[in-house]
């Protein structure tokens, strides 16, 4: 009893304590202890051993160079455009190969940046409202021809660039890009390619039109052949501005019989690979592990990229984070870890999938979760890298369709000019052949016989009414319609009558 009591009476002067309490906590210890040992080895595993791992087969393909078809870079038109603006005595070849290994060999050299970021031998400036009044007139032709028009003193005072811009049309063009930070081929080439083909109209409609079968021959090449997708954004808003030149030309109620002849062969739908985003992609990986084995980019760089996407992005009517969107996420962050062993498979699989839905005339990539099923990224990696996983690839393919609608459209302003046994528009429209379908639907282009215009649904893929806010939409002239006759030769009686 005495036994009892005592243990009864310490219990009660330690109320908060219960036997084994000490053992319990020491377990709790050790559990936490070990949790955190194997959170630690986990991911300094992980981070430590990265460079150890070999990437996945697929998507080390992805990271494979493009063979170069020109060796001699003084021959290439890619060079030649970036030293476009080239001081008169210099060769814009050569002045624009020295640039690009400026701003990607020496990236990292402060004095070389500032060097290229003061360039005494890029003397020339062109704005593009030189020829924006004839340009974009309601009647270019007319426009063109007036003697008081402001760019025909233009014409005179930059001859030496609209001869250099003629020698380019000529040259041929291999992208050197590919992972690398891209180096801009100018703004300034949209100011030039505008007073090229408007010198040529003013001379006559057939000189135009040898310019600009010259144009969008030589622009179609380099959005064929472009490595990367800032390249492959310029050959398009050079492409579109030649378009909407054409359609408003095409749009008048008379058109002379050269322009309907040659408009059928300028307007030819987009190819397989002038659609490709294999190379772009290809370029993105590249251009993310890169830079994750390589020291960052100065402020100088990083500006001077900023600035030629931001041109691009008002040129071309691109959301304002369209190039952000797109980025691989770099290897020196958390996901850059994850490029190895699963989550390599998961990339190489997603970005093969968009690259075949792309070069297969598909109206909408596939999505990662389609293609790999969902990647959890965790509350970690969430934080150390906070840029979407998923790459988003569909703004720069709407681009593309946009282009290849537009291509459609002029030709169909053509067709509809001829004479038809049809009546109907809507029925002429299907009858031209899936080829110069809607690519947005895969559906016939439709006719707003209230405001004459012909239209596509564009990327919201609704029917708006023809409204350019929403739709892309080009005026058309049809031609009247062809009266059978019942083909029964005339009776005496009834000629006679």
């Amino acid at each position: 009893m005495y036994r009892k009591n005592s243990l009864a009476f310490s219990l009660r002067e330690e109320p908060g304590k219960k036997p084994g309490g000490t053992a319990d906590a020491a377990m709790k210890h050790l559990v936490i202890a070990i949790i955190i040992l194997w959170a630690a080895f986990h991911f300094g595993g992980m981070f430590f051993s990265a460079k150890d791992r070999s990437p996945d087969v697929a998507f080390g393909r992805l990271l494979d160079a493009p063979q170069r078809s020109i060796q001699n870079p003084y021959h290439n038109g890619y060079f030649y455009l970036i030293g476009l603006m080239a001081a008169s005595p210099l060769d814009p070849g050569k002045t624009g190969y020295e640039i690009w290994v400026e701003d990607t060999e020496d990236g990292g050299r402060g004095a070389s940046h500032e060097r290229k970021a003061t360039r005494a031998d890029l003397v020339f400036t062109l704005s593009s409202d030189t020829t924006s009044s004839a340009w974009e007139a309601d009647d270019p032709l007319h426009a063109f021809g007036k003697q008081e028009a402001p760019f025909r003193a233009a014409a005179n005072e930059y001859h030496i660039l609209l001869a250099r811009y003629e020698r380019w049309l000529g040259m041929p063009f291999d992208d050197w890009g590919f992972g690398r930070k891209v180096v801009p081929l100018g703004k300034h080439i949209l100011a030039i390619h505008r007073l090229y083909v408007a010198d040529g109209f003013s001379v006559g409609t057939m000189q135009g039109l040898a310019r600009l079968e010259k144009e969008l021959q030589s622009w179609r090449t380099v959005l064929r052949e472009a490595k990367t997708i800032d390249t492959k954004v310029l050959a398009q808003v050079l492409i579109t501005d030649d378009l909407q030149l054409l359609s408003r030309m095409l749009s008048k109620p008379v058109v002379d019989k050269a322009i309907l002849a040659m408009g059928l062969q300028l307007t030819l739908p987009l190819s397989i690979a002038e659609y490709s985003l294999r190379w772009p992609v290809r370029h993105q990986v590249a251009l993310a592990v890169r830079e994750g084995s390589t020291r960052s980019r100065s402020d100088l760089q990083q500006t001077h990229q900023s600035s030629n996407h931001d041109w691009l992005t008002e040129a071309a009517h691109l959301p304002i984070y369209a190039f952000k969107s797109i980025e691989h996420p770099p290897a020196h962050s958390t996901m850059g870890v994850f490029q190895f062993g699963q989550a390599s498979h998961a990339y190489a699989a997603y970005y093969e999938a968009i690259i075949m839905a792309s070069e297969s005339h598909s109206q909408y990539l596939p999505r990662m979760q389609e293609v790999v099923g969902t990647l959890d990224r965790g509350r970690l990696e969430s934080m150390l890298t906070p840029r979407p996983i998923e790459p988003n690839w569909e703004i720069f393919h709407g681009e593309l369709i946009e282009t290849d609608t537009r291509f459609r459209l002029a030709s169909l302003q053509i067709q509809l000019r001829r004479p038809s046994s049809q009546t109907a528009v809507p029925t002429r429209l299907a009858e031209v052949g899936s080829q110069y379908f809607d690519p947005f639907t895969g559906l016939p282009m439709l006719w707003s016989p209230t405001q004459q215009k012909l239209y596509s649904v564009g990327k919201d893929r609704l029917d708006d009414g023809g409204d350019p806010t929403f739709d892309i939409s080009v005026p058309a002239a049809v031609a009247p319609t062809i009266v059978k006759t019942s083909g029964r030769p005339a009776t005496t009686h009834s000629r006679r009558r």
